[in-house]
């Protein structure tokens, strides 16, 4: 999350918060109102890429909203704000932010402070839109590529009256793609994003993983390192388990507490106390947008029990995973009880122990978002799996999805692909997650076959990428997508 601007706005200053900032997913579409980043990290290449990966260098021609955005009220607010950035142009008024944005952003963006960001964006100008994606997740949005000396992606969110809900601008960071011929190419790639990234290529049939390649230097399959929501794969594998033994369904209404309330991102937390969502709709708002509320309303529903049966049907180790703390947990342990807690966490040798450390935390989660900055895996803060847990939860969630109980798995994986698919592909799931420090990415896709046609989804077999990074330092997220999107592009063509 980031916080919104405030304040005098200058162009040297980073106006919305700073990068290092807690960022739960590197593919959610959930943003605060109004963000503008003027400070890109050093030494970082800029060309025009989206935060979800769309390729387009700077030199690339023109494009018209209008061919990729097919919602008419989100395009014509696209199209709004881009005449705002015109040269010439000037404002809002007061009388047009009203009209234009959303109650919700006008509480904590004045029409003032909005005057002043845009006109400091357009003095920047001018700008040329390169390429247009909408949100591939659950929202109305769509992240512009914008050709400058300095090029920008804007993403611009509408709510369901077709308000501007979310405006949001920062440099564009994402770089070239490297050239990955061979495996041992995107090792060196990801190298210069700094920290240390592993990765794990796998191939999927009948419900298994069968690992094809493993970064040299670590065991077989990967090292257990922090993994951050991708672990949410294992929470849908439980409910999805839970589903077809009959103990849940897809549309049981789930009922919103204070104590399963968690930090964004997301949107539960913004729902009212009491309120209801559909196991389904938890489901696709955890995965899609790694709604943190939405993972631990799931897990408290399904419970401990569930999600050890799940964890070792994916063949992951007990003694090392048990209990799956909640995100309300991890947020605790990192970043409100004192390092004392977090040491015996790190010490902790089996489950009951780490079951003891999880009882005794505070009631109350008294955290503000905008202090997730510090990174916490180095004292054992975060979800810790391999590559290859990784690539056997996924298979084993399009194995489930076979079964008639587990149809919308596939659907839930699928709605953000995380980047977008490479050519050749005809399905593309994806989980993702940050943290401070790590920033993890995991895809399993199914190429098409020679015909041109998709795979017939009662057989699934497919392929699947891991990439797991951590670092004392922030991991330029832009930049990894470009990385990690030339290595998916390796996968299909040689087919893992």
């Amino acid at each position: 999350m980031r916080r919104v601007i405030g304040g005098v706005l200058v162009v040297s200053l980073l106006l919305a918060g700073c990068t290092d900032e807690y960022d739960d997913d590197v593919a959610a579409t959930s943003t605060p109102p109004l963000v503008v980043q003027t400070a890109a990290p050093e030494d970082s290449a800029a060309t025009s890429r989206s935060p979800e990966g769309s390729a387009a260098p700077s030199s690339a021609e023109p494009v018209g909203p209008g061919d990729s955005i097919g919602d008419a009220e989100l395009l014509d607010a696209v199209e709004w704000v881009l005449e705002l950035l015109e040269e010439d142009a000037e404002g809002p008024t007061v009388e047009e932010a009203t009209e234009r944005f959303a109650p919700e952003f006008l509480d904590e963006v004045s029409p003032v402070e909005l005057g002043l960001v845009l006109a400091q964006v357009r003095s920047a100008g001018p700008y040329v839109v390169t390429a247009v994606v909408p949100s591939a997740g659950v929202g109305r949005a769509a992240t512009l590529s914008l050709a400058a000396q300095d090029p920008l992606l804007m993403t611009v969110g509408v709510d369901e009256q077709g308000r501007i809900a979310t405006l949001f601008l920062q440099p564009d960071t994402s770089g070239e793609p490297p050239v990955v011929d061979a495996w041992p190419d995107l090792d060196a790639a990801l190298a210069e994003l700094g920290g240390t990234s592993q990765v794990l290529v796998g191939r999927v049939q009948g419900g298994t993983c069968e690992p094809s390649y493993t970064t040299p230097g670590v065991e077989p399959g990967g090292d257990a390192v922090p993994s951050a929501s991708v672990v949410k794969l294992l929470v849908l594998l439980a409910v999805a388990e839970e589903v077809r033994s009959g103990g849940l369904t897809w549309d049981e209404e789930l009922t919103l507490a204070a104590d399963v309330m968690s930090l964004p991102s997301g949107e539960l937390q913004d729902r009212p106390e009491g309120s209801t969502v559909p196991v389904r709709e938890a489901a696709e708002l955890m995965i899609s947008i790694s709604d943190n509320t939405a993972t631990d309303l799931l897990m408290d529903r399904v419970g401990r029990r569930a999600l050890r049966e799940a964890a070792v049907a994916a063949g992951l180790d007990p003694t090392a995973t048990l209990p799956v703390p909640t995100t309300r947990q991890v947020f605790q342990l990192g970043w409100q009880v004192d390092s004392e807690v977090r040491t015996r966490w790190a010490e902790a040798q089996v489950p009951e122990t780490r079951e003891a450390i999880l009882a005794d935390l505070p009631d109350e989660l008294d955290i503000a978002p905008e202090t997730v900055t510090e990174p916490r895996w180095q004292d054992g803060i975060d979800w810790f799996l391999t590559g290859a847990q990784v690539c056997s939860l996924h298979a084993r969630l399009q194995q489930l999805a076979e079964d008639p109980a587990g149809e919308p798995v596939r659907e839930i994986l699928a709605r953000n692909p995380g980047l977008p698919p490479p050519e050749g592909v005809g399905y593309q799931a994806f989980k993702g997650g940050s943290l401070p420090g790590v920033l993890a990415m995991s895809f399993y896709v199914e190429p098409r076959d020679d015909a041109g046609e998709d795979q017939d989804p009662g057989a699934p077999e497919g392929l699947v990428l891991v990439v797991q990074t951590r670092s004392a330092e922030p991991v330029d997220p832009l930049r990894a997508a470009t990385v990690v999107g030339a290595g998916l592009q390796h996968l299909v063509d040689v087919g893992g």
